[in-house]
């Protein structure tokens, strides 16, 4: 997938804080309990302190008060702590439940060049892995950055109330505290995209090894894949521990220097002077709360490696909602056309490359006509019926359909239109119900019991054990070729769309269920306008008219006795097909 310049680590996370919209309540909730809990630590010091000054005064009332109180203060700390945890978790989830529909629904919408230069794996990991980075980032990020930050707040404050003077030590430690965060963020951001580079090669590697088991073990290819995926994998490892050696340098080291500015505290708050000028309660309760200082510090240097993954991990997710959806600007509706083809002077290449996979194409299909596509494979059969349900944006030419512009119809008032099976099958891990009448919840039993029936399928649903409520696995695995393509057919017969289109559509079928399906297929056919694509000859040869195609130009046209007596490409290809 290409990638765009970089945005920068803020305007990516606001962007992906402008997420809260919605949820100001609840995250107004959770910075009120965390605050609530921040408060709560110079309280902590003050006990401290009025405990000390009891023993000193030999105060007898303050087994009373000073038990009441410490309780008091602990009962505010877990409200505090309850609210700000369970609002900001409850925040964070919604945030991610939020983005994920919002990735899926743009999946949907994307364009089918979008796919062609995307690896499954790396979209996958994308999705996933960015997801969870976010996750993070949202939730243990934003609660830590709020409850230690506020904390830190409220302390310092404490501090510097009780003694400005020594707490303006605090102030020399935070610009190298700034440097190191930054510098460290920048370095965290470097390794973490590799690392999510290599991450996703290493989920392609994978993916593409257990959807071809088959062919790994059958090639024998086990130690190559195996090889494969250490490689990939060994650069992510390695980009981790560097990750880690940061963090793990990052964290002790900015303790040190606070705990040099605790230190340098603690030598100043002896000097006779200052001992002199206050109790000992004043300065125990001084120096409790200077001391609670490093552990939120430590905690908020601890989550910038959360933060940048995070950050990571949105620009993966919007590198994706931020691609173009496919094009839909028409503004015209059919409720069924008559399937009337006019193709004028088209020209196509694929997205990213130069080479003409189509060139001044020509072509008046009448309604209800039989085409059919021959040509050698790389010729351009499968490319040209793809542009009629615009699966890609035409470069030069137009392509007409009732007289109208396939760019005017509505993208899916246009697919309506038109039924397709591909030598591809694709289905789904549902029902055999589902798969047939996928996408439309109307469809009575009756109707798909009708289609199954042309499409030759319902004898082996009928051997079934749930018959139409079998449940196929993934991509009809539990089916053979030959019943998974006679599923996609029965799919098309229900559909029942007035232009079909039938790309090497019995190719997974043996000579007798071909010849079965055919009849069907030819039954289907005769009420509607129908392109055949088939590299065997013969499964083609009942077409109105055929159509040689040969590096992506229109060599020849005609009936199958007219092509054969020219003697010309076609009679060539069938002759050797007949060898």
């Amino acid at each position: 997938m290409p990638e765009s310049p970089a945005p920068t680590t803020l305007t990516t996370y606001l962007r992906l804080l402008g997420y809260l919209r919605g949820l100001l309540t609840p995250f107004s909730l959770s910075i009120i309990g965390f605050l609530i809990f921040a408060a709560s630590q110079p309280m902590l010091a003050k006990v401290m302190e009025l405990i000390i000054e009891a023993i000193e005064n030999k105060d007898t009332v303050a087994r009373i008060t000073l038990p009441l109180f410490s309780v008091g203060v602990f009962v505010i700390r877990g409200l505090g702590f309850f609210l700000g945890t369970y609002f900001n978790d409850y925040v964070g989830a919604t945030v991610v439940r939020n983005i994920r529909v919002e990735i899926f629904d743009r999946l949907l919408l994307l364009p089918a060049e979008f796919y062609d230069r995307t690896t499954q794996g790396q979209l996958l990991h994308r999705i996933s892995s960015g997801v969870n980075q976010i996750q993070a980032a949202v939730t243990t990020a934003l609660k830590t950055i709020i409850r230690e930050g506020l904390t830190v707040v409220c302390l310092l404050a404490y501090v510097f109330y009780l003694n400005w003077q020594l707490s303006a030590i605090f102030l020399l430690a935070a610009p190298l505290l700034a440097w190191m965060v930054t510098s460290t963020s920048k370095r965290f951001r470097k390794i973490t995209r590799r690392n999510e580079s290599a991450l996703g090669e290493a989920m392609q590697v994978s993916k593409e090894t257990i959807g071809n088991y088959s062919v790994v073990r059958g090639f024998g290819a086990e130690k190559y894949e195996m090889s494969r995926y250490a490689k990939a994998l060994n650069v992510a490892y390695k980009s981790q521990l560097k990750i880690r050696r940061v963090q793990a340098m990052f964290s002790p080291v900015s303790q040190l220097v606070v705990a040099i500015a605790v230190a340098m505290i603690i030598f100043l708050l002896l000097d006779p002077a200052i001992l002199a000028q206050n109790t000992t309660g004043e300065l125990v309760g001084y120096l409790t709360a200077a001391a609670l200082i490093p552990k939120p510090l430590r905690q908020l240097s601890g989550v910038g490696v959360t933060i940048q993954q995070g950050i990571i991990g949105a620009e993966l997710i919007f590198a994706i909602l931020d691609q173009r959806a496919e094009k839909d600007e028409g503004d015209y509706q059919a409720e069924r056309i008559r399937g009337d083809i006019d193709i004028r002077d088209l020209t196509f290449h694929y997205p990213a490359t130069d080479k003409r996979v189509l060139e001044n194409i020509s072509l008046h299909v009448n309604p209800g006509e039989m085409i059919a596509l021959v040509g050698k494979s790389g010729s351009g059969k499968s490319t040209l019926s793809s542009l009629i349900y615009r699966l890609y944006e035409v470069d030069d030419g137009k392509i007409f359909i009732d007289g109208v512009d396939i760019n005017r119809y509505k993208l899916a008032n246009l697919r309506e239109q038109i039924a397709i099976v591909s030598q591809h099958v694709a289905l789904f891990n549902d029902t055999i119900r589902n798969n047939i009448s996928y996408g439309v919840s109307t469809y009575s039993d009756a109707e798909i019991i009708a289609a199954l029936e042309k499409a030759h399928a319902l004898e082996f649903i009928e051997a079934l054990p749930d018959k139409l409520n079998t449940e196929i696995g993934e991509n009809g695995l539990k089916l053979s070729g030959g019943q998974r393509q006679r599923l996609a057919i029965a799919r098309a017969f229900l559909k029942d769309a007035p232009i079909l289109i039938l790309d090497e559509a019995t190719s997974s079928l043996d000579n007798e269920s071909e010849a079965i399906i055919t009849e069907g297929v030819e039954d289907l056919a005769r009420s509607r306008t129908t392109f055949v694509i088939a590299h065997r000859l013969s499964t083609i040869l009942r077409a109105d008219r055929l159509i040689v195609l040969d590096h992506g130009k229109i060599v020849e046209q005609g009936t199958h006795a007219e092509l054969i007596k020219n003697g010309g490409h076609y009679a060539r290809l069938f002759e050797s097909e007949q060898d």
